[in-house]
């Protein structure tokens, strides 16, 4: 009986009921929208193709390679074996990305066992939860794009490189080699994925070669709880010099990442570009904004991720750029605001994406893609700073800092994300919020777990110390407890539980406007045109 009142039994309701709202949405998507709808215009009828044994055809207007299409002909080949006279219609190739979504949580949970993340085991929600419900996940779940398969890919090569971190000799090797052929895959589904698992897991390699080699306290890498602006370029520079000792051994570390980029190099070549199909209108530019774009992104969607940092209201103010790095930042954001942004003619001329209208708000005034810079530097503070995990009541006693410490972020790695989002962001000229969500992920998968019931015995024993050492100051203590602290520290307590709850707001809106809220365009009467990501 006790089962029945457990974190446990309460999860199972808890994914019950995000799997009862997923199959909803699934359902009245193949009700309203029996047809192939926008992309699926192209990626369908190659499935179909495929699946048909007519190999040699091919869609130019397709950019991507066909890896989800030979996914889903070997899907639907075990469910023929099953069936009788199974034909793939609509809703069957729709389906993939329903197994593909379950693939994914499976994915992550073995991701978080395999990378020795701290769980909190006492909690109902966990993380994965959280990611299921991404609001681009869950509506692109409904639909044949390619979008699940390049976010499943990346996080089985992110699996099988955590696993050979902490193997040695012939599964060390094994690890390796499932690295590379899951990473093939992952470039099969989309060519931008050669930054995460080549680029992104390369750095991350580098960072683990050097540490167990040399020793991790003769590397500069503080955790981002304790960094400073000048601790980046700190931190890589001691990397670089340390990893010049040990080429040898990062080259055998390395092997899976560097043949993933002689592959893609390779194709680059023979297929005369990156994009397969359709050159004309996905030319790679420099396109230095995306790097803008992307942090009123997350902070948009996770809003309730950032919370924990705000925790402790004294330990946050502490956390506040310099004012010299933030007019550095400014500027820089201005300058590239002015000189390189680009609007590609589809986000203007394609008003079923909601970036239209961000866009389309941007352009009444030419000042206002200015005024948007000071948004994008506090978004982008308050995502990088979230890495550092919750804030901490300050000890009553004076705090050495910390140079030298392990910790779940350190610069080191927000380094190399920041490094493999700007790769696979600043080539694209169109601004497509699907491009954001492996950069949102890994983020997301990188920032510290709260733990608001440990956090509370934490905090109860230092507010003790506190006002054992302040008895004179009363003033400081009501600052201490003040209601809109009582207030921040308990929504921060919540903060997994409104993360979920606010992803569900957003998929209500945007689910209920793309089945019900369809329109047509005068030029195609006729054409029933959806709002959507």
């Amino acid at each position: 009986m006790s089962y029945f009142v457990s974190p446990e039994f309460a999860r199972v309701l808890v994914l019950g009921f995000i799997t009862s709202l997923h199959m909803t949405w699934r359902r009245l998507v193949n009700q309203i929208v029996p047809v192939p709808y926008l992309d699926e215009v192209f990626h369908i009828p190659q499935a179909q193709a495929y699946w048909l044994g007519k190999w040699s055809q091919w869609d130019p207007k397709i950019t991507t390679p066909p890896g989800l299409y030979i996914f889903s002909y070997i899907v639907n080949s075990v469910r023929d074996f099953f069936y009788l006279n199974f034909k793939p219609s609509v809703n069957e190739w729709r389906a993939i990305n329903v197994f593909l979504l379950y693939l994914l949580l499976v994915a992550l949970y073995i991701l978080t066992a395999v990378g020795r993340k701290t769980v909190n085991h006492d909690s109902i929600l966990q993380r994965e939860f959280s990611i299921l419900s991404f609001p681009l996940i869950f509506f692109f779940s409904a639909l044949y794009y390619t979008d699940l398969f390049s976010v499943f890919t990346v996080v089985l090569v992110y699996i099988f490189w955590s696993a050979s971190t902490s193997a040695a000799g012939s599964m060390k090797a094994l690890y390796q080699f499932l690295h590379f052929v899951a990473g093939l895959v992952a470039l099969s589904s989309r060519q931008t994925n050669i930054f995460w698992v080549a680029v992104y897991l390369g750095g991350l390699q580098v960072v683990e070669s050097v540490k167990r080699n040399i020793g991790a306290n003769k590397v500069h890498d503080p955790p981002m709880s304790e960094a400073y602006f000048e601790d980046f370029p700190i931190t890589s520079i001691s990397i670089a010099q340390s990893a010049l000792t040990a080429i040898p051994q990062l080259l055998l570390d390395l092997w899976p990442q560097i043949f993933l980029i002689l592959t893609f190099a390779a194709f680059v070549v023979w297929n005369g570009g990156v994009v397969l199909g359709d050159k004309d209108n996905h030319i790679a530019t420099i396109h230095l904004p995306q790097m803008l774009y992307i942090w009123p992104f997350i902070v948009f969607f996770s809003w309730p991720v950032l919370l924990p940092q705000l925790s402790h209201l004294s330990a946050f103010r502490r956390r506040l750029p310099r004012l010299s790095t933030t007019v550095t930042v400014i500027i820089l954001m201005l300058v590239t605001v002015h000189l390189n942004t680009i609007i590609h003619p589809f986000t203007l001329a394609d008003n079923r994406h909601y970036t239209f209208y961000v866009f389309r708000i941007l352009r009444q005034h030419w000042l206002l893609k200015y005024a948007a810079v000071p948004v994008y530097f506090v978004c982008a503070w308050l995502v990088l700073a979230s890495l550092g995990g919750a804030t901490e009541a300050a000890p009553a006693s004076k705090t050495v800092r910390i140079l030298y410490g392990e910790d779940t972020v350190c610069v080191s790695l927000t380094l190399v994300w920041l490094l493999a989002t700007s790769l696979s962001l600043i080539t694209a000229p169109l601004v497509e919020p699907r491009y954001f969500i492996i950069p949102w992920l890994m983020w997301r998968l990188a920032v510290p777990e709260y733990m608001p019931r440990a956090d509370k015995l934490r905090t109860v024993e230092l507010e003790k110390r506190a006002s054992a050492s302040l008895k004179d100051h009363p003033a400081s203590l009501s600052s201490s407890s003040s209601p809109l602290q009582t207030l921040v520290r308990t929504a921060a307590g919540y903060s997994m539980w409104l993360e979920l709850i606010w992803y569900l707001v957003i998929n209500l809106g945007t689910c209920y406007m793309f089945l019900y809220k369809d329109f047509e365009w005068p030029q195609e009467p006729g054409n029933v045109q959806r709002f959507m990501w």
